[in-house]
């Protein structure tokens, strides 16, 4: 098993695409964060932090997460649609 060491806290969800990684969740005011870095040999590199937001602006309510590969599942309220951010587009 490999550790990579990061300053992310709380994540709900993490998607890995080659180099790349997102970590989706916080605590707090940033359960909302996106975050995204590069895998170095021991830790990963903050490139980006942003928000992950519906395709009609705001960013989520309740709501469920699963990451999967390279992709961030969301599913809001009502819990009827998923959404997805797939860090390999």
């Amino acid at each position: 098993m490999r550790v990579w060491a990061n300053l992310v806290r709380g994540s709900r969800a993490v998607a890995v695409h080659g180099e790349r990684v997102a970590f989706y969740g916080g605590y707090g005011e940033e359960r909302d964060r996106l975050s995204l870095g590069e895998l170095t040999d021991t830790s990963v590199e903050p490139t980006a932090i942003g928000l992950l937001t519906l395709p009609d602006g705001p960013a989520p309510s309740r709501r469920l997460v699963v990451g999967r590969g390279s992709r961030i599942y969301v599913q809001a309220e009502p819990f009827t649609t998923w959404g997805v951010f797939d860090l390999s587009d």
